[in-house]
């Protein structure tokens, strides 16, 4: 309540300035927080003098004699920016939000503390090499340097009392575990199929979290990487219900405070060589799909100095261009879905000895303080057994003891530095050498260069497990389990110049059953997948424009596929009519002003819940719904693979239903939830838009409801779970969409000035600026920005000039 006073009384003071800003008192005051984008800033930390050259469009030109120089240049924008959020990211990854936001995020601190992302950047920091750090401390400079120099913060500071620390280069670190956090994992996949087989066993369970699709395409369809697999053994340990449940709980606790872990997460990535486009010449696209927030995730930036000159999306806290392309090269990301996280079930006795092949080993303990606001401070000791911290420690009502086992977590990590050589590199040998010290999170990184190479390669720390396949918690009492390594890097999916003369990943399975490896056990729907390869070879002589609009592509390969089977259904009514009768004339393109797509979206909710609802309960309400990729794999095999069993309602004992029966009953529900949504009951006035907005949540005022209309945005939005131009529905909050493309770029090597790029909201963090969410429509409407690297770029400049 305190704080919501606080918040309150703030937004009061706001409306009284503005109302007096013919006055211009209250003008000057407001804009004081903004950031000095002109003239000259005296500081301390660079070699000679760094510019920063804003374009019409907010992008940060930076520009110094060294690399040195040059990051600090970007530390300095991304803290004029986005300082907010990049306090908020580094208290999430040291575990301190509760010094701000008080006991709220008390169990989210205790998770973060336990798992240790802060105790593993810090020993990343000490075994990276000095050029890497003198990097890292650059950047950090910069970031000082604003704090130094800038009198008035942003907004949040000011209403919740923060003052921020000086950054430090471990700082930096942390945010970059946190993001292999958001994109890296699967424990809680691990923990819901454990819940899964206790509840319908391990047949069901399997149906229900099916790897892939058996026809959908692979990333790497011809292997060249092929030696038998070794055996596995699976698990003769379970964790019960309850443990499942809590950790289940933890992991939905975490995700709402942060924002990370999204189970919507994405990416598509592709390259085409120079035969198939009509320059000649390789074109290079990338849409990640993230978590929404505002300010994006991203910020727009060039930056050059040294032997680097590049040009791209970074992350405010690192210090270096994440995806983009510099004078020779470009490259782009999706996640990978690898399994690099499992959790090991430990026999720990009082005296804090943990049982290992017949043996008692030592529990590591390390006492973690965590201050909270309004309250006394808060002391937890960690416990860390050779698989890594007890997570379970942290939640009540577990009947296990969980380590839980990271390849972030570990002692050595120079994924900073292996983004940093990318961004020197000048051809795919250099390219690929600087991937070796890629750790996390694994992505399929796509490569073109000037000279009309296209490439891809799957790099990071991919566990050899001795036994089992990383789907359910293991015994840690044994060595049967361990991990014997990492995959050697020269055997990681790869490929380069492909006969096909194109790479498309989706999140798609990457490789085929002949891999000698286990690289994860759950994959994407294969939907986005197929519907770029058809549109590339469909295409000829691509442009930059096909690219574009190949990206804003609506269409729903998975509704084109199942519409025949939720056509064979008998109305129940003339609504019920009236719907079938849009689906029949559509071609599956989920646009904004469609109609039909409303009625799919209506229909496709409610056939999954009528058809697993009844096995799943309560399971399916609070888990299994959110899921996205599992039950739109298990949806198509119950209707297109014949698993009409699935169709029976199991509560009503006296009836067999079938599927045609089900169905029908689904259309008539998922009707009445669309009508409800859209406040029209006639299917034909129905607006997909009007209802599926892409929202943008502020950390933390979209939590406070006076202030959720000040700080955040929303925007009417087309697409889908599986449309190319992603916009996934949150199923908690029916048909808003939380997550999506968070950045898009189109590369062209044969003209790199042709080349465009965009993020979803604005350039700036402080929702006092005019370029706060100037990019939202935009982003709406798939327009992009240039993507410069040479050239007189004209706009704002600002000179930092040495002390």
């Amino acid at each position: 309540m305190r704080l919501l006073k606080r918040l309150l009384l703030w937004m009061v003071l706001v409306l009284v300035i503005v109302t007096a800003l013919g006055a211009g008192g209250g003008y000057l005051w407001l804009r004081r927080s903004l950031p000095q984008t002109s003239g000259e800033i005296r500081v301390s930390g660079i070699s000679g003098p760094v510019t920063i050259v804003r374009d019409s469009d907010g992008v940060a030109h930076i520009t110094g004699a060294t690399e040195t120089d040059a990051a600090f240049g970007l530390g300095f924008v991304h803290a004029q920016e986005r300082l907010w959020q990049m306090e908020v990211q580094r208290r999430i990854g040291h575990g301190r939000l509760s010094e701000v936001f008080g006991a709220t995020t008390l169990n989210t601190d205790r998770f973060l503390r336990a798992l240790g992302v802060a105790r593993a950047a810090r020993r990343a920091l000490e075994r990276l090499d000095a050029n890497t750090i003198a990097i890292l401390e650059a950047y950090a400079a910069g970031v000082n340097a604003f704090l130094s120099t800038n009198p008035t913060l942003p907004p949040e500071f000011l209403i919740l009392g923060v003052q921020p620390e000086p950054w430090q280069p471990v700082d930096s670190l942390v945010w970059a575990k946190m993001m292999a956090w958001d994109l890296g994992g699967n424990w809680n996949d691990e923990v819901m199929r454990a819940l899964l087989i206790a509840q319908i066993g391990p047949e069901d369970a399997d149906f229900l979290m099916p790897a892939y699709t058996t026809d959908g395409p692979l990333i790497l369809p011809d292997a060249a990487l092929v030696r038998p697999a070794a055996a596995s053994t699976p698990p003769d340990a379970a964790i019960q219900p309850d443990t499942a449940r809590a950790m289940l709980d933890l992991w939905e606790t975490v995700h709402a405070t942060t924002g990370l872990g999204d189970r919507l997460a994405g990416s598509n990535n592709w390259v085409i060589g120079g035969a198939r486009t009509a320059s000649g010449k390789p074109l290079l696209v990338n849409d990640p799909h993230l978590g929404n927030r505002i300010p994006s995730i991203w910020y727009l930036a060039h930056m050059q100095g040294g032997a680097i000159n590049s040009i791209g999306a970074t992350f405010p806290g690192l210090p270096a261009v994440v995806i983009g392309y510099n004078e020779r090269i470009a490259w782009g990301v999706t996640n990978t879905g690898p399994d690099v996280q499992d959790l090991y079930i430990e026999r720990i006795d009082a005296q804090n000895y943990v049982e290992y092949n017949g043996k008692r080993e030592p529990v590591t303990l390390i006492d973690e303080t965590i201050n909270v606001k309004d309250a006394e401070p808060v002391t937890l000791t960690v416990r860390i057994t050779r698989h890594g911290p007890i997570i379970s420690d942290v939640t009540s009502g577990t009947g296990e003891t969980l380590a839980f086992r990271w390849t972030s977590l570990d002692e050595e990590d120079a994924t900073i530095r292996a983004f940093l050589n990318i961004n020197r590199a000048h051809n795919w040998e250099e390219f690929t050498t600087a991937l070796r010290d890629y750790k996390a999170p694994m992505q399929n990184f796509v490569y073109a260069d000037v000279e009309g190479n296209i490439g891809y390669y799957a790099p990071g720390a991919l566990p050899i497990r001795r036994n089992g396949d990383g789907r359910l918690p293991v015994p840690g009492w044994t060595d049967e389990y361990e991990w014997a390594g990492y995959v050697p890097f020269e055997e990681l999916p790869h490929v380069y110049n492909p006969p096909q003369g194109y790479i498309v990943t989706a999140n798609n399975r990457v490789i085929g059953d002949d891999y000698p490896y286990l690289l994860g056990t759950s994959w994407a729907a294969p939907y986005r997948a197929q519907r770029i390869v058809e549109m590339i070879d469909q295409g000829n002589r691509l442009t930059v424009a096909d690219m574009r609009a190949m990206l804003g592509d609506v269409v729903s390969v998975q509704a084109r596929e199942l519409l025949p089977t939720l056509l064979a259904v008998s109305p129940t009514g003339p609504r019920e009519a009236a719907a079938l009768e849009l689906l029949r004339g559509w071609d599956g393109a989920m646009r904004g002003d469609s109609a039909a797509a409303s009625v799919y979206q209506g229909y496709y909710y409610a056939a999954i819940e009528a058809i697993f609802a009844d096995e799943l309960r309560d399971l399916f309400t609070r888990q299994y719904q959110s899921r996205r990729d599992f039950p739109a794999m298990a949806l198509r095999a119950v209707l297109l693979d014949g698993h009409n069993e699935w169709c029976d309602n199991v509560t009503t004992v006296a009836v067999t239903e079938d599927c045609a029966t089900t169905l029908a009953k689904a259309l008539t529900q998922g009707l009445e939830a669309m009508a409800k949504a859209q406040g029209e009951n006639d299917p034909a006035q129905w607006r997909w838009d009007r209802v599926h907005q892409a929202v943008f949540p502020h950390n933390p005022f979209s939590q406070v409801e006076a202030l959720r209309n000040v700080f955040e945005r929303r925007i009417p939005n087309g697409g889908d779970n599986f449309t190319v131009n992603v916009a996934p529905v949150r199923i908690t909050e029916p048909y808003l969409q939380y997550n999506g493309p968070s950045y898009r770029q189109i590369i062209d090597l044969s003209d790199l000035s042709a080349s465009r790029f965009m993020h979803t909201t604005g350039q700036s963090g402080n929702v006092l600026s005019s370029r706060y969410s100037d990019y939202l429509e935009r982003w709406q409407r798939v327009e992009d920005a240039p993507m410069r690297l040479s050239g007189a770029i004209d706009g704002d400049r600002l000179v930092l000039v040495g002390e």
